[in-house]
């Protein structure tokens, strides 16, 4: 293999190496030890009692409140001590003890059932009052209301959360804003201040904010990298208003971590700051460019719903909202709360989430005990979680355990290869979780855990036993002994994420989101909740009052003040911690008056911190006639009906962060405005651009859609989204291009055109009427399959690898010898792929040039446009 990879450009050995692995079993240990256990690390439940004796509630909605809310913070541990009559300290009477009715009407003035994460109640616990967990948790326990909170709205809704759109406050993107420059040698090329910055973050921070330290806490701005802790900086430095950047605030205001004396050593952090900020000039936009008002994500967007899923058997659920710190809330209101404490290789993501590189979350034993008190009056339950495993070649890797070190669990979610493994401790195998037989999704034909976002469903009852469900679809895993009574699991085991108790099994990947049910969900149930997706996402609404000559888009009062009604919004997450996800554009006219419109649009370019952004201008193609007659839904969260401009989505870059980076949208054409750009010398579509006088390179890489069909071309495969290769690229189609720029293409992309490939290839090689058509000199019809070390190399490279370059090879993009090296690259793979040490499987021929059919579609012959 390391003679393969050595020959390859970068790009193509990822392609070529995930090939193979394309065609590459657990053991769970039994037995009672138990020396691998750990003590109970977040300091038990910290439960307290309260009996509840005043008036009945009086609606339907303040009984959602006293469940949701009210019952979860009466207890004198929380906020029952002050904030009801007669308490210590407290001014509203939230937490009313003698009448419910009295603390729904308190609460109200302090909550934001719209957007929950600005209630007044959260912003307060969130700067450090009376956090329940320890003042150095205000983060947990401000996600833990949040998490109260939006389920009171949702259970004041009926389970359904609409948001309603409303102006914002308006500024242009052309202001004197101050932007960090795009890299570290830019910024260095202003002058020493930006190394003082950087080394009084390393002299102080170092021991946290560091990600070679022992328990490394993210963000790593005192990283002994420098690209990595530039990066990190950049997310927590205001250059506008250095006094308001997060370094800054934490020492002045949070007192975290100060080196001497608080207040000096954030005067300190602050002239670093100055200093730098004094340095960068000032941005403006094109003024060729007909541009928006600006928005930021986390200060203007508006927060999109959290309802749509079915949680009325949650038990415990964390969605890992905090982005720093080491612990984790759980949101699912279910008392005890099982806090989880990060610790080794951890880092939080943005947009809600952990990637896992060896460390773990886990649970108190105390706390954690809850699962085996509510599963157990059940006998049946879920483990639901959106998980990104980093490979496929990992074994043996814990997920989302409950046990007492490797050899005794009460229930396990493990990843092997491609697939997902389900253990479960029961009275028909009580045998400490290992759970024989195993079940589990391992498939010759489906390859169910990916390298991608995957929602992945685990239910047990005490009839079928254990299933597996990924993306909404039964796996088809089955449990042989069936179901049983859950009647002997251990109360002193602990719940973990990410690796065992004892750090010796590592699982590499991410989580968007974990939840724990006491109840096996349905069918209809998991893909509810696989449709509601996963992360927190905005709707960004980004006014174009000034660009469209519409009297009703822009109203003045007597007094002066205006308010702008017309805007294109955009839903809007952040999709990791690299990127921003931009989906749906449409047009809504908020007027409550007049929403009358009539322009035309075309084009739409996203524009970030005073310059377009550049990769991910995927709504060139926008051409649309605005007119309030079109207006219908646009999305079944929003109140509001709009014109929706475009069904798909795109990624852009993050730059400095959420709370910083400021967009802004640039149209072609709208109105009487237009902007002056080029999209290249022979304007071929090509989702790339450049301004006026900057050339653009004649070649470039497939898009998804052209993936999808040369791919559909050249096999001969359906691509019908009721066929597995089809269904396979609309699972993987915001994974793929969606820009033909060579600078935007990543490895990200070649594993997401590998992982389609596959789908195309296991097609074409098990088709029979296919593979001999497409190979008719090495599958002669209705011969048996041939000994695949056995074959000839001449057959080999005549039979198999020639009809695979010949059908796939982009003309007149590759000369001969580009050719002849293509084709050595894909012969060596079905050496090494063929290579049995004696004599192949029956089966193995067709595994080999599956292999080569994936690798000769994920070249350079085939990719490039």
């Amino acid at each position: 293999m390391k003679k393969i990879i050595s020959m390859l450009s970068p790009y193509w050995k990822i392609a070529f190496l995930t090939s193979a692995m394309f065609l590459i079993a657990c053991s769970g240990g039994s037995g009672g030890g138990g020396s691998d256990r750990v003590a109970d690390i977040s300091g038990g439940s910290g439960d307290g009692t309260f009996v509840y004796n005043g008036a009945s509630p009086q609606s339907d909605e303040v009984q959602s409140f006293k469940i949701a809310f009210y019952d979860n913070l009466v207890i004198e541990e929380r906020c029952g001590r002050c904030h009801t009559p007669g308490g210590e300290a407290g001014s509203i009477d939230f937490v009313n003890r003698d009448d419910v009715n009295l603390a729904w009407q308190a609460a109200k003035l302090r909550v934001n059932l719209v957007e929950p994460s600005s209630s007044a109640i959260v912003t307060k616990v969130a700067g450090g009052h009376q956090c329940w967990l320890g003042s150095d948790k205000a983060a947990t326990c401000a996600v833990t209301l949040t998490g109260y909170i939006e389920a009171w709205a949702s259970g004041a809704s009926q389970g359904v959360s609409l948001v309603s759109l409303s102006p914002r406050t308006i500024y242009s993107p052309d202001a004197e804003i101050k932007f960090f420059p795009p890299d570290l040698v830019d910024a260095q090329d202003l002058g020493a201040p930006i190394d003082d910055l950087m080394t009084l973050t390393r002299t102080y921070c170092s021991n946290c904010h560091n990600e070679a330290v022992a328990v490394p806490q993210a963000p790593y701005f005192a990283s002994s990298d420098d690209d990595i802790a530039y990066a990190a900086l950049k997310t927590k430095v205001d250059l506008n208003n250095p006094a308001q950047s997060r370094l800054v605030l934490r020492l002045a205001d949070d007192q975290h971590q100060c080196w001497s004396d608080c207040e000096s050593d954030a005067a300190t952090m602050n002239t670093a700051i100055q200093n730098f900020a004094a340095l960068v000039a000032v941005s403006g936009v094109d003024d060729n460019l007909a541009f928006s008002m600006a928005q930021t994500l986390s200060g203007d967007g508006i927060a999109a719903a959290s309802g749509g899923r079915y949680e009325t058997d949650i038990i415990a659920k964390w969605e890992f909202r905090e982005g720093s710190g080491v612990t984790v809330a759980d949101t699912s209101g279910t008392r005890p709360e099982i806090e989880l404490t990060l610790s080794g290789e951890v880092t939080w993501l943005g947009g809600g989430g952990v990637r896992f590189d060896g460390g773990k979350a886990q649970g108190g034993v105390g706390s954690s005990e809850k699962l085996a008190n509510l599963i157990s009056t059940t006998g049946e339950y879920s483990i639901e979680a959106w998980v990104a495993p980093y490979n496929v070649t990992q074994e043996d890797a814990w997920m989302i355990g409950y046990s007492g070190g490797v050899n005794n669990r009460n229930f396990l979610a493990a990843q092997n290869l491609y697939a997902y493994d389900f253990y479960n401790r029961g009275s028909v195998n009580d045998d400490n979780g290992a759970g024989e037989p195993l079940v589990t999704t391992e498939n010759d034909a489906v390859d169910f855990a990916q390298a991608a976002l995957q929602h992945v469903v685990m239910t047990y009852d005490p009839i079928a036993g254990r299933k597996i469900y990924v993306n909404g679809v039964d796996t088809g895993a089955v449990d042989d002994v069936g179901g049983g009574l859950i009647n002997s699991w251990n109360t002193s085991f602990a719940l973990t994420l990410g690796n065992s108790v004892g750090f010796d099994r590592p699982w590499l990947g991410a989580m968007r989101m974990v939840a724990v049910h006491n109840r096996k969900l349905t069918v209809e149930q998991i893909n509810l909740n696989f449709e509601a997706g996963v992360g927190t996402s905005y709707y960004l609404l980004f006014s174009v009052a000034d660009l469209v000559d519409e009297p009703n888009c822009r109203v003045t009062t007597v007094d002066a003040a205006s308010s702008d009604y017309c805007y294109v919004g955009f839903n809007v997450s952040e999709y990791d911690e690299f990127s921003y996800l931009f989906k749906t554009p449409f047009f809504v006219n908020l007027n409550p008056s007049d929403n009358s419109i009539n322009f035309n649009l075309e084009g739409i370019r996203l524009g970030i911190n005073s310059k377009l952004a550049n990769v991910g201008q995927a709504f060139l193609n926008i051409s649309d006639s605005i007119s309030d007659n079109n207006f219908t839904e646009i999305d079944p969260q929003l109140v509001n009906n709009g014109q929706l401009l475009s069904p798909i989505g795109t990624i852009i870059a993050l730059e400095s962060g959420p709370d910083q980076d400021v967009f802004f949208l640039a149209f072609d054409e709208i109105g009487s405005n237009t902007s002056v750009v080029s999209d290249g010398a022979d304007n071929s579509g090509s989702f790339s651009y450049s301004l006026v006088g900057v050339e653009s390179p004649d070649l470039a890489m497939k898009t998804f859609d052209e993936i999808n069909k040369t791919y559909a071309e050249i096999t001969g495969v359906s691509s019908s989204r009721s066929e597995p290769a089809g269904a396979a690229f609309y699972n993987l189609k915001l994974q793929l291009p969606s820009v033909a720029d060579f600078k935007t293409f990543s490895s990200s992309h070649v594993m997401a055109a590998t992982q389609l490939a596959a789908a195309y290839c296991d097609e074409l090689v098990a088709d029979v009427a296919l593979r001999e058509s497409f190979f008719p000199g090495f599958f002669a019809a209705g011969s048996a399959p041939l000994d695949a070390e056995a074959v000839a190399d001449s057959s080999w490279n005549d039979d198999v690898v020639a009809p695979l370059v010949n059908k796939g090879m982009n003309t007149g993009v590759f000369d001969a010898a580009g050719r002849t090296k293509i084709e050595g690259e894909v012969k060596n793979l079905i050496d090494l792929l063929r290579d049995c040490g004696g004599t192949c499987a029956s089966d193995k021929t067709y595994e080999v040039v599956k292999g080569a059919c994936i690798a000769t579609l994920t070249s350079g012959a085939v990719m490039v446009d």
